[in-house]
């Protein structure tokens, strides 16, 4: 977590590393699930049973293929929002670095006007240099001031990106949703520590435009064992 000291708080709260990351995974997962073999036909098996069995494994199949799209594209989402974080975060640290120099030119004016103040209390003479010293210390403190506004500005621009991926990440697959998949909380939990973005990627990742379907044990499985990087 960056620390700004100048600026006395982080106007750009987010991670670029673990969006980059939480997007890796998302395509990690999605090509893991297109691995997924069908289970086929059983040999010297037909009626309707095995029509049926048939049936849901196609529904399944599909399922699956959506959540895979579904991850692909939010892992896109997730890629643009990276980067913005990332500019961002420049942006943070040059606003820091100006706001700790402004720091330091407003303590070094107010210490100006402290001894302009005790000469004029003995010099009557000193009292346009106390003015010029209270002039320059107000001066300052505008500079501060101007940093701090620009900062509360890109937090609030900050805020609104973030709101808009989080919109973008909810509308992803809507439709239908899949039952809910194993280990898809893990993916959500892990975004949720570094940027509120992260709630909506557990809702997409449970919606796609399909049938709801239950997919065969092993698909089951090696969806879980995707979505939790085993």
């Amino acid at each position: 977590m960056a620390e700004f000291r100048g600026l006395g708080f982080d106007p750009v709260p987010g991670s670029p590393d673990a969006v980059a990351e939480a997007a890796r995974r998302c395509i990690a997962t999605a090509t893991r699930l297109e691995e997924i073999p069908s289970p086929g036909t059983v040999p010297g098996w037909a009626g309707r049973s095995a029509q049926a069995l048939a049936d849901r494994a196609g529904r399944a199949a599909a399922g699956l293929a959506a959540t895979g799209d579904t991850l692909r594209a939010a892992a896109g989402v997730l890629e643009g929002w990276a980067g913005a974080l990332l500019a961002n975060h420049r942006r943070a640290e040059d606003l820091d670095r100006r706001a700790i120099a402004a720091r330091r030119a407003v303590t070094s004016a107010h210490d100006d006007v402290e001894q302009a103040e005790t000469e004029a209390q003995f010099s009557p003479a000193a009292q346009p240099d106390l003015a010029a010293a209270r002039g320059r210390l107000a001066a300052r403190r505008d500079d501060l001031d101007r940093v701090l506004a620009e900062a509360r500005d890109l937090e609030r621009a900050h805020r609104t990106e973030a709101a808009r991926v989080a919109e973008r990440l909810s509308a992803l697959g809507d439709g239908s949703p899949l039952p809910e998949a194993p280990g898809s909380a893990e993916i959500t939990t892990h975004l949720e520590t570094f940027s509120a973005v992260g709630r909506e990627l557990g809702v997409t990742v449970a919606k796609t435009p399909v049938v709801p379907v239950t997919p065969p044990p092993g698909a089951v499985s090696a969806f879980a064992a995707a979505l939790g990087g085993r």
